[in-house]
């Protein structure tokens, strides 16, 4: 891992993709942290935030379907250096918001830069791939979910000690500013130069197969996200210092994973290792949910976040390389349906188990999991 790590940092190309990927994550990181004080300052209750929260993915979503056009005709490395402006001065405005439909609307724009940069700093790291002949995705998503925890971990730190969301905000978003100056030469020599389809067309089979691969996978993250601890903590009457570890767990492996990704994947092959991931990430959520204990589950999360750390960038790069289809507009695709399952996820969940229990509820996402692995055997990323 750290000689992986290593490369990808001294090799400049990469780290300035690596900057993008963090600057992203931390002041996400920073958001998802601040979400409290924000509901607080708003003065809305529970149903009231969660669909305000509903604005960041609407508004991903809508500007992904012009994606794949506009990195074709600007080039990949000048699109996440405007959308990750749009990005970094939009994530000030829910800091001003005093009701509902402010808070709705300030993430409707969080949410066009944040789904542009998604795109744009994704197809940026094929085209290094591309040029330079070195997989480079894994340890990208690997620094993107670092820099969440950080930011997460700094964000709590700060509202700890009181500093109103506002202030934090500019602040955080000068020093990501100036962040994008200083990698702006280096992203604007990034091009994308391929000659597949940019326009609006119908996806392939390929490419419709990756797109529901990623539905299926963000909507298992989203769920386990949101529901790990509810289910420690509720169904399985764990305790409150328990509630996070699931999660937690989670998150340290899915990082895990991706830094090693970039040397498993010409190794084992891209297939095998989402056929693999989908088997253990199966297996982790069904003995978990079978064995019904609080231990047992911590454990059966945490390795379920190994099986699925590598699917998503496998399925990006993939993606990006189908014949007749842009990086841009590949990527875009399957973003648009990994937020999409990213988004429904979490509430069909919570359907489920209002009517028949929360365990029948994960039991889906297990069963998700089974299905993408057995229909991924036959992905590749070769350069």
């Amino acid at each position: 891992m750290w000689r992986n790590l290593r490369q990808y940092i001294t090799h400049l190309p990469s780290a300035s993709v690596g900057a993008a990927f963090a600057l992203m994550s931390i002041l996400f990181g920073t958001w998802i942290a601040r979400i409290p004080d924000i509901q607080l300052q708003a003065g809305l209750s529970e149903g009231q935030l969660g669909l305000a929260l509903l604005g960041m993915p609407l508004g991903a979503i809508a500007i992904m379907a012009f994606m794949g056009p506009i990195i074709h005709r600007f080039g990949a490395g000048m699109v996440t250096w405007v959308s990750s402006m749009v990005y970094v001065f939009a994530m000030v405005l829910p800091t001003l918001a005093t009701n509902w439909w402010s808070l709705a609307g300030a993430l409707v724009v969080v949410g066009i830069g944040a789904g542009s940069m998604d795109v744009a700093m994704n197809a940026a790291a094929v085209v290094i791939e591309k040029q330079y002949q070195k997989l480079i995705m894994s340890t990208s998503h690997a620094i993107f979910s670092l820099g969440g925890m950080i930011g997460a971990g700094i964000g709590s730190v700060v509202a700890g000690l009181g500093v109103p969301p506002l202030f934090h905000f500019i602040y955080a978003a000068a020093i990501m500013l100036a962040v994008t100056f200083v990698f702006r030469k280096r992203w604007l020599s990034i091009s994308d130069h391929s000659e597949g389809n940019h326009k609006w067309a119908w996806p392939s089979r390929s490419l419709a197969l990756l797109a529901f691969i990623g539905f299926c996978v963000l909507l298992s993250e989203g769920a386990i996200a949101d529901w790990s601890a509810v289910y420690l903590r509720h169904t399985l009457k764990g305790s409150s210092f328990i509630g996070g570890l699931g999660f937690a767990g989670f998150s340290l492996t899915m990082a895990l994973g991706r830094f090693y990704g970039d040397s498993l994947i010409p190794r084992w092959g891209a297939g095998n290792l989402v056929r693999w991931g989908g088997l253990v990430a199966a297996v982790s959520l069904g003995v978990l949910l079978v064995i019904g204990n609080p231990l047992a589950a911590i454990v059966g999360f945490t390795l379920a976040g190994l099986g699925l750390s590598l699917v998503t960038p496998i399925t990006f790069s993939a993606a990006a390389r189908i014949p007749g289809t842009s990086p841009g507009g590949g990527i875009a695709a399957i973003s648009s349906m990994g937020y999409i399952g990213f988004m429904v996820g979490p509430p069909v969940i919570g359907f489920i188990a209002d009517q028949f229990g929360l365990t029948l509820g994960l039991g889906l996402v297990a069963l998700l999991c089974l299905l993408f692995g057995m229909l991924g055997s036959g992905i590749s990323v070769g350069k």
